[in-house]
């Protein structure tokens, strides 16, 4: 399989970094999973589920941050923050795809959050809430 292996008990006690997080960022449960051979990460929407009682590994969801519609030439916030993850972090975060819409946006595995990482979502959050106090 492409990601990680699940183990059973995952989650049940959360990293440090994780609590750094911001407010906005909530966790998914994957219950199942789909793997193209020889291609990055991909999930699909359906793949997650917002139970967390179900058994599967947690994801941090980066929606809020990171989709943006894959027909649009415009630069948005959002995909600005989705390409600098993906170029700063390669093979560390899920491209889920929107089942039905032309959208994408990111996941990360919980067991792959690390401090550089974790300062990025924090930093980009900051951005990201700068702008939306700007432009609305």
């Amino acid at each position: 399989m492409i990601d990680d292996d699940y183990v059973p008990g995952e989650g049940d006690v959360m990293p440090a970094l994780w609590w750094h997080l911001p407010d906005h960022v909530g966790l998914r449960k994957r219950w199942r999973s789909s793997e193209i051979p020889g291609h990055p990460l991909i999930a699909f929407a359906d793949e997650f589920t917002s139970t967390l009682r179900t058994a599967g590994p947690l994801y941090i969801d980066l929606h809020g941050y990171t989709a943006w519609d894959t027909t649009s030439s415009t630069g948005s916030v959002e995909r600005q923050f989705f390409e600098a993850l993906t170029g700063g972090f390669p093979g560390m975060f899920s491209v889920v795809v929107d089942a039905g819409r032309p959208t994408v946006w990111l996941a990360l595995r919980l067991t792959r959050l690390t401090h550089p990482i974790a300062t990025a979502i924090i930093d980009h959050h900051d951005r990201y809430r700068a702008h939306r106090r700007t432009s609305a």
